[in-house]
């Protein structure tokens, strides 16, 4: 499918007292099935990077590693983002995955988590070391990265700062927060999102889960472009993974997690890329007719899934 650019118009500064044309900043346009940078130039330089993150001690510290190993050095912060469903607050999200996981799974990942959490107390707080970190944020003083904390990234006050720290493109790995116009329109390169699923199929929450409750013997990743809705923009890497008749949500949540981070960087590599010859990057459709959405599960679901032969851990 081919992709209308259009183009932005120029601007004129005066430089030693002549006036130069320069590019107006690029913007991002949905023209078929990618996004366009309108009017941009091919580049020399790498863009200015900045991430989103869900605040994770399981699976997301080594996704994070993963990418800052590679890109830290044009990244200009990391957005620690908490790690509730939807709008859900902190305790009702904990009741809600009660009622879902039951007891004994529950208590098991509440077991972990707090183990983690004193784990990065002692290691990456006390004792300063980053060579086994247990948040996000200690990955990303690993790499030398600012954290940057808001209660909405949307603000007026938060868009400012990624305004002044010159951010180009935005990575979302597992984000938890809503990106609204004011905050697209504002990164020249765009925002693209990493949601565990192929989508346009299991948008929403809990993909992993839903893939295994309904039955499917393949998952996957995808990283898109965000626009308006949810999970709905273009696709710029998708990657697929087999499920297992003995896979357990676990065992899914780690393999997607692994795959996430060879997708992001693989995603990154893309955009930049296209950014350097001055084009759009390759994108899949994600096609809005061909979609499923999911929310919290219930108990009905939960034996849908026990009865597929899945089990939590």
């Amino acid at each position: 499918m081919t992709a209308t650019v259009t183009h932005s118009p120029t601007t004129t500064t005066q430089t030693g007292g002549h006036a130069a044309a320069t590019p107006a900043a690029p913007k991002y346009t949905h023209g078929g099935n990618a996004y366009i940078p309108a009017g941009t130039q091919p580049r020399t330089t790498a863009l200015k990077k900045y991430v989103f993150i869900q605040d994770d001690p399981f699976f997301l510290t080594k996704v994070l590693d993963k990418y800052l190993r590679e890109f830290a050095d044009t990244t200009a912060g990391i957005n620690v983002q908490p790690n509730t469903q939807g709008k859900r607050t902190v305790f009702q999200t904990a009741m809600d995955l009660l009622k879902m996981y039951g007891f004994g799974y529950f208590q098991w990942k509440l077991r972990n988590f707090l183990w983690a959490k004193v784990k990065a107390k002692v290691v990456n707080g006390v004792l300063g070391s980053t060579r086994r970190c247990y948040t996000v944020a200690s990955v990303a003083k690993k790499y030398g990265v600012p954290v940057h904390y808001t209660t909405d990234v949307n603000s007026p006050e938060f868009r400012a700062m990624l305004a002044d720290l010159g951010v180009e493109f935005i990575v979302s790995i597992s984000g938890t927060m809503l990106y609204k116009k004011a905050l697209r329109e504002q990164t020249p390169y765009g925002i693209v999102n990493c949601h565990g699923a192929l989508l346009p199929k299991y948008r929403g929450l809990m993909p992993s889960f839903w893939t295994l409750a309904n039955g499917e013997r393949e998952g996957g990743v995808s990283v898109h472009f965000v626009d308006a809705k949810l999970d709905n923009g273009p696709i710029v890497v998708q990657k697929r993974y087999r499920i297992h008749p003995h896979d357990t949500l676990e065992d899914i949540m780690s393999r997607s997690k692994d795959l996430a981070a060879e997708a992001i960087i693989e995603c990154v590599r893309k955009v930049e890329d296209a950014a350097r010859r001055g084009v759009a990057p390759d994108c899949m459709p994600n096609p809005e007719a061909e979609l499923s959405h999911f929310s919290m599960p219930t108990k009905a679901d939960v034996e849908r899934f026990r009865r597929n032969g899945h089990r939590f851990v």
